[in-house]
């Protein structure tokens, strides 16, 4: 079996884990399409307008939150559809969404203002906006510790599914505690220089941004992974092993790459100690992610047994 058919399978195995089944679920999935479809137009608008990528007014942000948030309700759309059809656990889904949908529109409403959409109060109105963005990381996370709370108390999936949305929803909040330290900061050479800073460093050269982004999609990784275990031919219990590792690499990853961002450092110029943590996250991660793969490939899974297709034939020629 070719890489493209193999491709193919593997795809149709993640749309079948995350597509809606139900009225409530629809309107989430297609939130999250319109906003990775709003990033990815402002990828080409980007590319046609010609405008420098990095800075505090640039298309990068429209592209970057619409992607990210996008992501993020899909995957919020995976967990609800391994949960209980009850209130308590759409009322977060709905609030995550809320949120992602409004922070997304406005970041990218100043872009076409022509102004920056974070730490700008240069008018009344722009100090508003960022007002209102500053402020709505209250419900999002609120929204997400919720369904972490819920994911722990009921969860129909399969125990990899678990694992991939605790740890996933746990590095999220993370990258959101990262994300206030980085408005804090952005504030603050605002108050001292009257500008928006270029760019939010923690101390001389700390990678804010992809601490950040690390937390933000660990959940997508994590997910993707559990999806092609669970469909793979791994028995629940291996493939719920299999994910805990997975989990346990990223999570050292991710811890390597913040703590080396909050020493001021340079993402390529971490300490010994944070090198070693980072390969090792790396490493195993990596590992973990190949034996899914290789379980999950078409070629490796075990075919239909015959008895089950002479059945699916019969019934298929007799309507039954």
């Amino acid at each position: 079996m070719n890489a493209m058919r193999a491709g193919t399978v593997l795809a149709a195995d993640v749309w079948r884990a995350v597509r809606p089944r139900d009225r409530f679920e629809w309107p989430l999935w297609w939130c999250g399409t319109a906003l990775t479809v709003s990033g990815a137009v402002h990828g080409v608008v980007a590319v046609v307008d010609w405008a420098p990528w990095w800075g505090p007014v640039s298309w990068r942000k429209p592209v970057a939150f619409g992607v990210s948030f996008g992501l993020l309700v899909w995957s919020v759309v995976w967990i609800v559809r391994q949960m209980p059809a009850r209130w308590w656990v759409r009322v977060p889904a709905g609030l995550v969404v809320l949120v992602a949908v409004c922070e997304v529109g406005l970041i990218t409403a100043q872009r076409w203002r022509g102004v920056a959409s974070h730490f700008n109060q240069a008018t009344e109105t722009d100090s508003a906006i960022w007002s209102v963005i500053g402020t709505l990381i209250l419900p999002l996370i609120l929204g997400l510790v919720w369904l972490f709370v819920a994911v722990l108390v009921r969860f129909d999936g399969s125990g990899a599914s678990r694992v991939a949305a605790l740890v996933g929803l746990a590095a999220v909040l993370v990258a959101g505690y990262i994300g206030t330290d980085m408005a804090a900061i952005g504030e603050t050479v605002y108050d001292d220089t009257g500008r928006v800073p270029q760019e939010v460093l923690f101390g001389t050269a700390g990678s804010a941004k992809l601490a950040h982004a690390a937390g933000l999609h660990g959940i997508q990784l994590l997910a993707v992974l559990a999806i092609l275990g669970d469909a793979g031919r791994l028995r629940p219990r291996s493939t719920g092993i299999v994910l805990a590792v997975a989990a346990l690499g990223y999570a050292a990853a991710f811890g390597a790459v913040t703590a080396t961002a909050y020493a001021g450092r340079a993402p390529y110029d971490p300490t010994a100690p944070f090198w070693v943590l980072l390969v090792a996250g790396l490493l195993t991660t990596g590992t973990a992610a190949a034996v899914v793969l290789a379980q999950a490939s078409p070629s490796h899974r075990a075919p239909e047994p015959r008895a089950a297709v002479e059945n699916s034939s019969l019934v298929g020629r007799t309507g039954r």
